[in-house]
């Protein structure tokens, strides 16, 4: 009938009672040697040179990490290149740049309220990792991370574990934000978990000190101090694990040079693909507003 007739698809369907779409399926040539088969246009993805910008950004070190999601900012960010999501991310998986899905567990209650703060130096948290050197000595790295812009605010790598580092850590992101005085301090929360140096008098003292109101995470329960805990699997995927520090000036070299990276240039998915400063500048000239 629509050979002979040219009737539409559209009337062919109303007249079988049937979807427009599963008789368009029917009337479809099949096979791709049909000389009528139908070749689906891809004006974006099949593009070479949106391929290879695609396939450039995810090449770069600081982007091995980096999701479908990043990688669609990034491009219009550098190039002014809007894509759909769904386009990016077929690109990179015929490419082989996309990485298998994360399969999370169910997570356990909280059992102190999750920090939601409304402006910068109103939530702090704070927290330790280990790594090792290329002759496996332990370092340990200190940071405090300001949960409403993300920026890491604070931060000590040294030989030892003590209080003295947690409280140099501390006083380096107060000394930056310029809280010098109690009265800077007062609206101030620094919350950490339970571990020994935290919890010293040493540590709770000089908290006492700056005006600053400590907090304390639950038992077993780090997602608690989210904040802080993805700030270090940020780090430790991007810089600490793909290389190898011969010495421990060599890696606070390297991790001073990925902090300025981390706060002036790598964009955050929760900040509406800003970077931290970016985000923090915005917020300052809307409260001047």
């Amino acid at each position: 009938m629509r050979q002979e007739s040219g009737v539409s698809v559209r009337r062919l369907a109303r007249a079988f009672g049937e979807p427009v779409a599963s008789v368009g399926r029917w009337l479809r040539p099949k096979g791709p040697e049909s000389p009528e088969a139908v070749i689906r246009r891809r004006p974006v993805s099949g593009d070479p040179g949106f391929r290879a910008r695609v396939k450039a950004l995810c090449a770069e070190p600081r982007h091995r990490t980096f999701g479908h999601r990043r990688i669609r900012a990034l491009l219009w960010r550098r190039w002014s290149i809007w894509a759909s999501r769904k386009t990016v991310c077929r690109v990179m998986r015929e490419l082989g740049l996309s990485r298998p899905k994360l399969w999370h567990r169910t997570s356990r209650p909280k059992r102190v309220e999750r920090m939601k703060p409304t402006r910068p130096n109103e939530a702090w948290q704070v927290d330790m990792t280990c790594f090792q050197l290329a002759d496996l000595s332990p370092l340990f790295l200190v940071l405090v991370t300001d949960c409403c812009t993300r920026q890491i605010v604070g931060w000590t790598l040294d030989r030892r574990c003590r209080a003295s580092e947690w409280v140099g850590a501390l006083r380096l992101a107060l000394e930056s934000r310029g809280l010098v005085c109690k009265e800077a301090c007062k609206d101030l929360v620094v919350r950490s978990d339970n571990g020994a140096q935290p919890c010293s008098k040493k540590f709770v003292e000089y908290l006492g000190s700056t005006g600053a109101k400590g907090q304390y995470t639950g038992y077993n329960a780090p997602d608690d101090n989210a904040y802080i805990e993805r700030v270090i699997r940020t780090l430790k995927e991007e810089e600490i694990w793909p290389n190898a520090y011969d010495t421990l000036a060599e890696a606070r070299t390297a991790i001073e040079s990925y902090i300025r990276y981390y706060n002036n240039e790598r964009i955050h998915s929760a900040l509406g693909y800003q970077t931290p400063n970016e985000f923090a500048a915005t917020h300052v000239t809307l409260v001047a507003a």
